[in-house]
């Protein structure tokens, strides 16, 4: 009669963890005032090296590590985990980095911002997607002029027709917004693996930030308090700036929210831009992108960077207009 070999357990130090019954959750990951000791200068259990992580979700898992051990540490989110034997993140492929911070913006984007603006952003208080003069028009409501057939770009323009946008109400736009670039990120044709990113679909990762960022300005420029309340909660537009800023996906001139970093230039008591309640006027410094600040773009292949296939911006959109209603009542005001 034979006997079955008892179970042996884990060594300790297996990077496979799996929470007991009843433990606790900042106990498991490591945070909290009741995770156990550490000799760490900081204090803190270090981080599991991303090699230790065996999972076909790797970035992903250590994207969601870093953010529950601090989710104000911009830096040590956004920047590429390093590989043993490779250094300065050379062991992780960019595009796929950039992928999955774009997934885990949108994703962090519902809560708290996107909840709280729902309880104050209403069709009745808001019938219009603006960030001050400027108002968002919606791709959703878009209607091809013409009878033919053919495949939309990331901004709603037709190929070979044209696409007449509506505008739609603020929270109507920001839901759209967020559902379609969740359809795009889960796209198998866009993205048909998160292991590698195919050459063409990187041109997307400028539009989706783009059009996630408009949600940020909606809710600075017309619910202020509900965006600072969000902002010390989750710091998630300093993760927008950090990001887009670090990998040039949106031009400066885009970027209508005065900057959350240190060097605070859009800030200053003597901004001029800067309105009479303490909130600053969004910029757009003619909505145009300057060749000459921008030395990433080269003029010969039609603004692209040189050498790279992500667009890195436009000099304008189409689904941005200036809003001469929001001008001619400032000039009102003045008078």
């Amino acid at each position: 009669m034979t006997t079955a070999e008892p179970i042996r357990a884990l060594p300790i130090s297996s990077p496979i963890s799996r929470p007991m019954r009843g433990s606790r959750i900042d106990v498991f990951y490591g945070t909290g005032p009741h995770a156990a000791p550490t000799d760490t200068t900081e204090g803190e259990q270090p981080l599991p090296a991303l090699s230790s992580l065996d999972s076909a979700f790797q970035l992903q898992e250590y994207i969601s590590l870093v953010i529950r051990r601090d989710v104000h540490n911009v830096d040590r989110i956004v920047s590429i985990p390093s590989v043993p034997g490779k250094e300065d993140g050379k062991g992780v492929d960019e595009n796929c980095w950039i992928y999955e911070q774009l997934r885990r913006l949108a994703q962090d984007l519902t809560h708290p911002l996107i909840t709280a603006l729902q309880t104050e952003c209403t069709r009745q208080t808001c019938p219009e997607m603006k960030a001050g003069e400027w108002l968002y028009l919606c791709v959703a409501h878009g209607n091809e002029s013409t009878s033919h057939s053919s495949s939309s770009s990331s901004d709603g323009a037709i190929a070979g027709g044209v696409m007449i946008m509506e505008p739609c109400c603020a929270i109507d736009y920001i839901l759209h917004t967020i559902d379609s670039a969740t359809a795009l990120l889960n796209s198998p044709r866009a993205f048909p693996s998160r292991l590698s990113i195919p050459t063409p679909s990187v041109r997307h990762f400028s539009s989706l930030a783009r059009r996630l960022g408009r949600v940020f300005a909606h809710a600075y420029f017309h619910h202020r308090e509900l965006f600072e309340q969000a902002e010390a909660e989750s710091s998630l537009y300093r993760r927008f700036e950090e990001m887009v800023g670090r990998w040039a996906l949106v031009p400066k001139e885009f970027l209508v929210i005065p900057s959350m970093g240190r060097e605070n230039d859009l800030g200053r008591d003597d901004d001029p831009g800067r309105r009479e309640d303490g909130v600053n006027q969004p910029r757009l410094e003619a909505a145009a992108v300057d060749f000459d600040v921008h030395p990433r773009f080269n003029e010969e292949d039609g603004g692209d960077p040189a050498g790279s296939a992500r667009k890195y911006g436009r000099n304008r959109t189409d689904t941005m207009v200036f809003s001469e209603a929001s001008a001619l009542v400032d000039e009102l005001s003045k008078s």
